[in-house]
């Protein structure tokens, strides 16, 4: 199997993937797994649709950003690819340079924009002067400043993990950083379209839906047909489509699993209500929680509605072909 993930090494996707090697359902082979680093999610979903990799772990949301706008696009853009698995990491994050350096010498700080909105804060506060450039991940601004020469990397820090500092060989000028202690990022690991894991009663089941295009209360019909079958949405985050201004897509986690009825049943709802439903998998859940749900949303009563349905069916009289007109 061939992994990919947001690299270079020492990312926090980095970590994620190898939290999650081992959790990783039976059906997924983990022997001697090869990982695979890409500079965006988007480059390493196009190498797993094209079949050079075998599955890839991307960041989908921060517990303080909220949702990751690369990888709901790249997720909402194909129907071709499943989730398998989620993984959490807390995130913490240092301030590092190639040599200790006082804070008011800073003139640029460079890391991925996620990480920047999450010590945005501190960075205001601490070292107001310097510059906030961009990088493609955390440990790409820790792997660049480290490379640089004496003179380059003079005045330059980046925003990484511990982690990424300690592997890139930087000075640690400030640890702790974040602005809200104990946020933690959700990753998901996915493959091309195949099998889905099974049931295990503590489940997350993943949609991109495309509304009716102006058609008033499209939204609330779409949330109520969750409500009516006793389904839990847990996040749902909205997405330009890209065709035109004022289009949009949502994605959405709601609790379960494709093989509980109640969710086959909004699934199939859904279904007739909307152009466009992309099912990007059924997955165990990262918290192992089990699910409580209500006795007339149980598998045994939808069973019994579609076994009584059936009944009354089998009672009606055929029509009589000669009274049709």
């Amino acid at each position: 199997m061939r992994y990919g993930f947001l690299g270079p090494e020492t990312t926090f996707t980095h970590q994620a993937l190898l939290q999650a090697l081992a959790e990783l359902p039976e059906e997924l082979d983990t022997t001697a797994p090869q990982l695979v680093p890409f500079t965006s999610v988007a480059t390493a979903a196009a190498d797993l649709l094209a079949g050079d990799i075998d599955a890839l772990m991307a960041p989908i949301e921060n517990s303080v950003e909220g949702g990751v706008s690369g990888t709901l696009d790249v997720l909402a853009a194909t129907d071709s690819i499943t989730i398998v698995a989620e993984q959490t990491v807390q995130i913490s994050f240092v301030l590092a340079a190639q040599e200790r350096t006082a804070l008011d010498q800073l003139t640029s700080v460079s890391s991925h924009p996620h990480a920047q909105a999450q010590v945005q804060g501190w960075l205001r506060e601490q070292v107001s002067g310097a510059h906030i450039a961009a990088a493609s991940s955390t440990a790409a601004a820790a792997r660049d400043l480290a490379a640089a020469e004496a003179e380059e990397a003079r005045g330059r820090a980046a925003v990484c993990s511990p982690l990424a500092a300690e592997h890139f060989g930087l000075a640690v000028l400030a640890e702790g950083i974040e602005d809200y202690e104990g946020a933690i990022t959700r990753f998901v690991l996915v493959t091309r379209e195949g099998r889905i894991p099974a049931r295990t009663g503590a489940d997350k089941t993943t949609l991109v839906l495309q509304l009716p295009h102006n058609r008033s209360g499209a939204l609330l019909e779409a949330l109520e047909i969750l409500g009516s079958n006793g389904v839990n949405m847990s996040r749902i985050e909205s997405r330009p489509v890209g065709d035109f201004l004022g289009r949009y897509s949502f994605s959405l986690d709601i609790e379960g699993h494709i093989e509980d009825r109640r969710v086959a049943a909004a699934l199939r709802a859904l279904h007739r209500l909307c152009p466009v439903v992309h099912y990007l998998g059924s997955y165990p859940r990262v918290d192992g929680q089990r699910i409580e749900v209500r006795e007339d949303f149980a598998d045994d009563a939808y069973d019994d509605a579609h076994a009584w349905i059936q009944r009354l069916s089998g009672m009606i009289t055929p029509a009589d072909p000669s009274t049709e007109i």
